[in-house]
């Protein structure tokens, strides 16, 4: 079931270069709807257990073919398999090289969800290899403006370097274990003493892929140069692979390296969160804005996983599991509320032409219902009560404070910065006087507002009733 959810769009992608190419819209949908079903009927069947599959594949290296689904990667498989179906939807309308296109966007899916689900490192490599080819090529081919050459280019140069830095990592840890299987890896490791340039290496790829400063420069202009579904899933799905990364091989395989440099890692998120608010601060261009947002956003991610490397020391308080549970609910609200706000800015420049923050104004007023979203997926990354993001980062500072609280205390002014460069998006877009150019623009369409919906309602979900989500990312003995 595993294995037929993540190659549904690979096989979608070889029909659409087979078939005609006003197919592949519908060809590309019906393979990301095939996975999506089949992970809303496996988290039916979760219990809290792992349910793998494994299979011998190269048996004289230690590699088999095991997939699997668990507490740590539950949550965020679902979030990428909603996703996909809703960026297919929204590019519907894409008339430029479709087969191209659908395809990429076919591979995209698979390189996502196998990296979700693969428990050995030679095929999740793979995949997360995958899923890196495509986005770059959607960037260079179909982005905007003339920077997205330089974008792309300097998007494939940082993550395949990480991506070097970890397999030579890994290769590394193949000679002292002999295993390269994510779940017997931590036992393995425990009687040996692992070199620190191992766990540096694999660091490393993490760390550009997240990303967190200084390594996060290829981030916002990426983002701003790709076209808008690509950048949904760049923002909602793969900065969070980093993310999934910490907590399947650097929390498990690594908890001595990882509390020896706790404080180092605690204090490279609170940079990136402070920093990733002051450069929000200072834009106007809404994509760009929108971007460091995102950034500031998932390095309180990287904050609950610092708070994992301290709390080994055992605190009152069960802090490691409030911190892992917060840090799995962060990737999901996170990926929720920045894919529709991104969503929303690509239609207002769609619509108006501009994506500059500073040229509308008064959109309440012309369009009431893009606003209502807006204001909604706003409040939830500003961590609003009864909203996603609130429960999220609730249980990150919980966790942290109780074993970091300096270090949390000041991470609380980054919240601070959030609130103004957001709210500040919100009255120079949406009050104030009417500007001229825009007020006969139209406002969400029926179709528009059913590709919002499924997003606005987990947002609420997770929001009020968090429980439901939090018992797919607890750990079963």
């Amino acid at each position: 079931m595993i294995t037929a959810l993540t190659l549904a769009p690979l096989v979608a992608a070889i029909l659409i270069v087979a078939m005609p190419a006003q197919r592949a819209r519908a060809v590309a949908l019906a393979g990301a709807l095939v996975s999506f079903g089949l992970t809303a009927w496996l988290l039916t069947q979760f219990n809290g257990t792992l349910i793998e599959a494994k299979r011998s594949w190269i048996p004289d290296l230690g590699i088999d073919y095991h997939v699997g689904l668990d507490g740590t990667n539950a949550l965020v498989l679902f979030l990428a398999a909603l996703l996909a179906p809703i960026v297919v939807w929204i590019s519907w309308g894409h008339s430029d090289r479709p087969k191209t296109y659908f395809a990429l966007l076919s591979l995209q899916f698979t390189g996502l969800f196998g990296t979700f689900t693969a428990l050995n490192f030679f095929h999740w490599f793979i995949y997360w290899e995958l899923a890196l080819v495509p986005a770059f090529f959607l960037i260079k081919l179909f982005g905007q403006g003339v920077e997205r050459h330089k974008a792309a280019i300097n998007f494939f140069l940082f993550t395949v370097l990480g991506s070097v830095a970890m397999l030579l990592g890994f290769l590394f840890l193949y000679q002292e274990t002999g295993s390269f299987n994510f779940i017997e890896l931590p036992e393995k490791v425990k009687s040996l003493e692992v070199s620190s340039l191992i766990f540096v290496a694999i660091l490393a790829g993490l760390w550009v892929k997240v990303p967190l400063a200084p390594l996060h420069i290829w981030q916002a202009p990426a983002y701003a140069a790709a076209p808008t579904p690509v950048v949904i899933l760049l923002t909602g799905v793969m900065s969070k692979m980093g993310v999934y990364g910490f907590l399947r091989l650097i929390v498990p395989i690594f908890p001595a390296q990882l509390q020896q440099h706790a404080d180092v890692l605690l204090g490279f998120a609170l940079l990136t969160i402070l920093w990733g608010a002051f450069l929000a601060l200072r834009q106007t261009d809404l994509k760009k804005l929108l971007a460091f947002s995102s950034l500031n956003h998932v390095a309180y991610c990287v904050l609950g996983i610092g708070a994992l490397g301290v709390a080994l020391n055992g605190p009152k308080i069960d802090a490691h599991e409030l911190a892992r549970q917060g840090v799995i609910l962060q990737m999901f609200a996170h990926g929720l509320s920045a894919a529709g706000l991104f969503y929303l800015v690509g239609l207002l420049e769609q619509r108006a032409g501009s994506r500059d923050r500073d040229g509308f104004g008064g959109l309440c007023s012309v369009t009431p219902r893009f606003a209502a979203m807006f204001y909604i997926l706003t409040f939830c990354s500003l961590g609003l009560p009864f909203l996603a993001g609130f429960a999220a980062e609730f249980l990150i500072f919980s966790g942290s404070f109780a074993v970091a609280p300096k270090v949390t205390a000041m991470a609380t002014l980054g919240l601070l910065a959030t609130a103004v460069f957001l709210l500040t998006m919100l009255q120079r877009v949406f009050t104030g006087p009417v500007n001229e150019q825009h007020r006969s623009m139209p406002d969400l369409t029926r179709n528009e507002i059913l590709i919002l919906t499924p997003i606005l309602i987990l947002v609420f979900w997770a929001g009020i009733y968090p429980k439901t989500w939090l018992a797919f990312s607890q750990l079963m003995p």
